[in-house]
């Protein structure tokens, strides 16, 4: 699977390029949805919807999305696929486009980021909770979730908008988020675990086995930046499988 991250945001797209450079399986587009090549977008798509609860696709990338689907008809259809009922922030809901398919897209991966855009989420004095966590959760979901036979997942920057995520933030956890999945070819489901804890500021040592210090070894990862990892001033590098 590759993964198309697009926005029109300048600065989002130069901290993606800086925190994913060298990966083949991402491409970062500058730009709109609707302005894509076809041919970026291979074989069999699906798509992000990182806005509201209920699926309303009045503003930011939702928007965009109504637009290239369909306008308020495909909107309507899109609301009923999500059984009109409320969706918890992060929650991911696969929603097959059938008849709205274009371009390779057949499917809208529904994961709020907002409840509804009544008022900024994001505060800097809990931004593990307000950003890192918010945008990091709706990523990895995105990409577990992500239907089997999609060959290309296309996504904006998560929680930017109305949310108020800082570029800086967004940018790092859907990085990490991103590299953390790619790298379940080489680094076990209980360190993957541990990874993440740390990441976004638990630390629990009942939940880490002792061998997954170990691995960290053979991956390149120092356990000690791993244990006291601080998402606000440490490179996701430290916590990561070094090439």
């Amino acid at each position: 699977m590759r993964v198309i991250l697009v926005d029109t945001n300048a600065t989002l797209i130069e901290a993606w390029r800086s925190n994913l450079v060298g990966l083949k399986y991402v491409n970062v587009f500058a730009g709109s949805l609707n302005k894509i090549d076809p041919e970026m977008v291979r074989g069999t798509a699906a798509v992000i919807s990182p806005g509201n609860s209920f699926g309303y696709l009045g503003g930011g990338f939702d928007l965009a999305l109504r637009q290239y689907f369909g306008g308020h008809n495909f909107e309507n259809f899109f609301k009923k696929q999500l059984c009109s009922i409320y969706k918890p922030v992060g929650t991911a809901t696969v929603v097959k486009l059938g008849p709205w398919s274009r371009n390779g897209f057949k499917y809208i991966i529904h994961i709020p980021t907002v409840v509804a855009p009544a008022h900024r989420i994001y505060n800097a004095d809990r931004s593990l909770e307000t950003g890192y966590r918010l945008v990091f959760d709706a990523m990895w979901n995105a990409l577990v979730h992500c239907p089997r036979d999609a060959d290309t997942l296309v996504t904006s920057g998560l929680g930017t908008g109305y949310v108020g995520v800082p570029e800086a933030v967004c940018s790092k956890a859907m990085s990490f988020a991103i590299r953390l999945f790619f790298a379940n070819d080489v680094m076990s489901p209980e360190l993957t675990r541990v990874v993440i804890m740390q990441f976004l500021g638990y630390r629990f040592d009942a939940f880490i086995p002792a061998h997954c210090l170990d691995e960290c070894f053979a991956l390149g990862i120092d356990r000690e930046a791993l244990m006291s990892y601080n998402a606000d001033e440490d490179p996701i590098e430290n916590i990561l499988p070094q090439a």
